[in-house]
């Protein structure tokens, strides 16, 4: 049930409730202004009649099994019946003209079966209460002899009740359905984004080993690889043979490269992969704050140097560069700057995606911002920020008071 079906389920079963009482509040008000005014008219023993009928329609709010239902309707027309041969039995001939006090104890029965929230169930019990009702009221016509008419007002108000849970089926069942394609819909978009999402890191990462590797291979005259690329190209094929975004490594496979550095396994692994590369990194500044980096950023951050120091080493014309790093409360900064001959973005074409997908977007997808800073022979830096994670925020510095 929705939030919006909420409030009109409890609207229509208080006024069931509200209507059931009512009903046999007036049927025992009636029973006993013909007991006060029409004495000789001993109808007093209808009133133990009605009683259970009245513990029945609080029993008969709660969520009843079939059993128990059906044990309530069996019940509610003996005592219909009971209350009606008393009526019939005791009362004189206006009774019979005008059933109408007759009518208000199955009205209570009937009114009290409508449910918080009508189902198809529910509406053949309201009919088998009306049913049962009228066929209680029928034997005790004929255990006294004395026929009413026929119960005109019963038959409106169970019609009445059976046509609003009808209409309450129909509505739910079409809100059920609008619901399911909503969900099914919103399902869809989710994959449809993941999808998105995984095939933009696929192919940050295949540009970042294979077509990377591959395009160094293609410039190397025939011979003995050179040890770096070697190892390159092992992690590349165990990234392919496991599937995973990158290999287990040892932990002091990097260590060794910048050993003393408290740098996250992934930054760690970019330097190392660089410096076998044969460039020469300068780490200066408040390196520390890498480990405040929650581990999937400071995996992104690794590959997005990666990135870099690949890019530094094909194109930039130099083999020294720098890496900054500066913490600050609530952010982490990193730049990366050489001096080499540098590039115009825009005329980068839009099928090269090492800079966009691998490095930019890269920082971006992981909640950081991404500038990069470059021309024409003034050399290349990229300036990272990035959040920490949420324990290792700094408390903001408090400023002194003029």
């Amino acid at each position: 049930m929705t939030a919006f079906e909420r409030p009109a389920a409890g609207a229509v079963s208080a006024a069931t409730l509200a209507f059931g009482v009512s009903a046999l509040g007036v049927a025992v008000v009636l029973v006993l202004l013909r007991a006060v005014y029409l004495p000789a008219d001993s109808v007093w023993p209808a009133l133990g009649f009605l009683v259970p009928i009245a513990l029945l329609m609080l029993v008969a709010r709660r969520r009843l099994g079939w059993w128990a239902t059906v044990l309530h309707l069996v019940v509610a027309a003996v005592c219909i019946g009971g209350y009606s041969a008393v009526i019939l039995t005791e009362s004189g001939e206006a009774v019979a003209e005008s059933p109408f006090i007759l009518a208000l104890p199955q009205l209570a029965v009937i009114y009290t079966v409508a449910p918080a929230v009508m189902g198809a169930g529910n509406l053949v019990a309201i009919a088998a209460a009306y049913l049962l009702g009228q066929g209680a009221v029928l034997a005790a016509a004929a255990a006294s002899g004395r026929f009413p008419d026929f119960d005109g007002f019963t038959a409106v108000l169970t019609a009445v009740v059976l046509a609003v849970g009808v209409a309450d089926l129909i509505t739910r069942r079409g809100a059920d359905r609008d619901a399911r394609s909503v969900e099914r819909a919103r399902r869809e978009a989710d994959a449809l984004a993941y999808q998105r999402e995984v095939e933009a890191q696929v192919i940050a990462l295949f540009h970042d080993t294979v077509l990377g590797e591959l395009t160094l291979l293609s410039h190397l005259t025939p011979g003995p690889l050179p040890p770096g690329l070697a190892d390159a190209l092992r992690r590349d094929l165990a990234l392919i043979e496991t599937g995973r975004l990158w290999p287990e490594e040892h932990p002091s496979a990097a260590g060794r490269a910048v050993e003393d550095v408290p740098l996250p396994a992934a930054v760690a692994r970019a330097v190392a992969g660089g410096q076998e590369r044969g460039l020469r990194i300068d780490l200066a500044g408040d390196l520390a704050s890498l480990q405040r980096l929650a581990p999937a950023v400071a995996e992104a951050v690794g590959l997005a140097l990666e990135q870099v120091l690949v890019n530094v080493h094909r194109h930039a014309g130099t083999e020294t560069v720098e890496v900054v790093v500066d913490g600050a409360a609530r952010e982490v900064v990193l730049m990366v700057s050489d001096a080499g001959v540098g590039f115009a973005p825009d005329e980068v074409g839009a099928d090269r995606l090492g800079v966009q997908h691998s490095i930019l977007g890269r920082i971006e997808a992981a909640g950081g911002r991404a500038q990069l800073f470059t021309a024409p022979g003034s050399g290349t830096a990229y300036l990272f920020s990035l959040p920490p994670a949420p324990e290792n925020v700094w408390p903001e510095p408090e400023r002194a008071s003029g």
